[in-house]
């Protein structure tokens, strides 16, 4: 389905009906990558579920004006929520995508219900960010197939293995191979100006009674674990777990624990 916001066109899918469900997806990716981790493990006849395309990525195209930025894709977000009558949810994101649902939750407390976020940017400017170093973990016989992401699985994924190959090509590749690169950098523009959140300062001291879960990788090498564990003290009702064996795709390296946690936080 698609929706015009600002004279912008945004595609999304709804499944499910009850209470409503958000899913962000991270940069260059597409809601492939949310609907593939979260379908399954979420009760349709307890949660709608609400997967959107960023713009830019998937089936929503890329625009040029105003600027892109953190901020306006947010208030395109909530816009789109408004279009759909969809006033109080849950939102869940990964890496930038759970970087905006903070965004949400604090220029929006009031309609959030609760935040299930999964390696999440908390500082914008990549060179300030708090990071770890990345490892390779063999769990079988893995040959590297002739394929140009495979330098990409080995630099992303911790657990290298047949299976996590496999996710990484249908819950990764699939929005790589849509994503508007151009579009990309023009959001990252100006010292990650743009793309970050004009309220990050406030937003990392806000204290809040919204539950949330956190779910992070011992070996994230893009957004680390470290600020995120200091962010959780803020939340009054906070659940944080940091998985050793996984890293910034942690939804592939880990999707038993991705499951259950899902499942202990929504049911």
């Amino acid at each position: 389905m698609q929706k015009v916001i600002n004279g912008i066109s945004i595609h999304y899918e709804i499944i499910g009906q009850g209470e409503p469900i958000v899913f962000l997806h991270g940069l260059c990716l597409d809601l492939n990558f949310m609907k593939l981790n979260y379908q399954s493990n979420i009760n349709k006849n307890k949660y709608q579920q609400i997967y959107i395309d960023i713009p830019g990525m998937g089936e929503s195209p890329a625009f040029s004006s105003p600027q892109p930025s953190g901020n306006y894709l947010i208030e395109l977000i909530t816009k789109l929520l408004d279009e759909l009558k969809i006033y109080h949810f849950y939102l869940c994101g990964h890496s930038y995508g759970g970087y905006l649902s903070l965004g949400i939750a604090y220029s929006h407390p009031q309609q959030v219900k609760g935040l299930f976020l999964t390696c999440p940017v908390i500082t914008a400017n990549s060179n300030n960010r708090i990071t770890e170093k990345h490892i390779n973990i063999k769990e079988d016989v893995f040959k590297t197939p002739a394929n140009k992401y495979a330098e990409d699985f080995f630099k992303m994924n911790v657990l290298i293995k047949n299976s996590t190959w496999k996710d990484y090509l249908d819950r990764i590749v699939v929005g790589l191979e849509k994503c508007d690169f151009n579009f990309i950098e023009k959001l990252q523009g100006n010292n990650y100006k743009n793309y970050q959140f004009q309220q990050e300062t406030k937003l990392k001291n806000w204290r809040s009674d919204i539950p949330l879960f956190l779910l992070l990788g011992k070996h994230d090498h893009v957004v680390g674990f470290k600020e995120q564990a200091k962010f959780a003290t803020n939340f009054q009702k906070c659940n944080l777990l940091v998985l050793e064996k996984a890293g910034h795709n942690l939804p592939i390296d880990q999707p038993e624990i991705l499951a259950s946690c899902t499942k202990y936080f929504f049911d």
